[in-house]
C-alpha cells in the first residue's frame, strides 16, 4: 500500500470519496471485466483506506473479511492472477 496523488498503476485501487473508489484496469482486460471492476468500486468502496492505493489482491481479502463477499474475492483474485506480470509491485 502505497500513499499517493498522482495517477492510479494499473491493477490497483483507490478510495477517492467517501462513497466513490477509482480502480485501474490491466491492459488487455475485456469490457465484461471492466464493467465488473466498476460495479465492485461501486459496492465496495469503503473497503480502501483514504489516501492509499491498494493492489487488487489486498482489496479481494478486506471485501471477503469485513462483508463476507467470497464471490467477489474470488473474481478478483482470478482476475488478478490472469493478469498479473513479474513487473508489478504486488
Amino acid at each position: 500500500m502505497r500513499r499517493r496523488t498522482g495517477p492510479i498503476e494499473q491493477g490497483y485501487v483507490r478510495r477517492v470519496s467517501p462513497t466513490a473508489c477509482s480502480v485501474m484496469a490491466f491492459p488487455g482486460s475485456s469490457v465484461e471485466d471492466m464493467e465488473q471492476l466498476r460495479f465492485l468500486a461501486r459496492q465496495y468502496a469503503q473497503q480502501v483506506p483514504f489516501g492509499l492505493d491498494w493492489p487488487l489482491n489486498f482489496w479481494a481479502s478486506e471485501i471477503a473479511y469485513h462483508r463476507g463477499d467470497h464471490a467477489a474475492r474470488c473474481w478478483l483474485d482470478g482476475y488478478f492472477q490472469r493478469h498479473h506480470t513479474t513487473d508489478t509491485r504486488h
